[in-house]
């Protein structure tokens, strides 16, 4: 009797841990400062999020927002709720399209949308117990007459 209910308490937990939805971050959330060649802010400019997580969302995720007058734009943390279980047949599923080359965890890029040529990126977290993530984008303007250059 006491193996039996030592077996239905662990078989319980078990699916706990299988079926709970946890509380994922795909992307942390980013204060991001875009300025041009000259160090100069780019006032209201766009800047997009791409982002996935392959195990759960079949398809990439696009957000843009623009910057505002001092050439900054805050992202919000990107955080999804699922199981091991889904997780786990989500990668295998995702897997099975992609090949087994594919990598199944989180994907994300942040860049300057719109006819705009990435120079230099920096990237900093700061902080310990809550990480700040701040991206500092150095873009310039495509050339028009030119359009090879981009």
């Amino acid at each position: 009797m006491r193996k039996q209910w030592a077996w239905w308490m662990f078989s319980g937990l078990v699916l706990i841990v299988l079926l709970y939805p946890e509380r994922l971050t795909v992307v942390p959330a980013y204060h991001v400062q875009v300025v041009d060649q000259f160090g100069a802010p780019m006032a209201h400019t766009g800047v997009s999020e791409l982002w996935q997580l392959a195990s759960v969302h079949r398809v990439e995720h696009l957000e843009q927002v623009m910057t505002n007058s001092q050439g900054v734009a805050d992202l919000p943390a990107r955080t999804v709720r699922a199981s091991l279980a889904e997780r786990m047949l989500g990668c295998l599923a995702y897997l099975s399209r992609e090949g087994m080359g594919a990598a199944c965890g989180n994907h994300f890029s942040i860049n300057g949308a719109g006819d705009l040529e990435e120079l230099e990126r920096a990237v900093t977290t700061t902080g310990l117990l809550k990480p700040q993530h701040s991206l500092v984008l150095t873009l310039q303007h495509c050339d028009p007459a030119d359009p090879m250059l981009c």
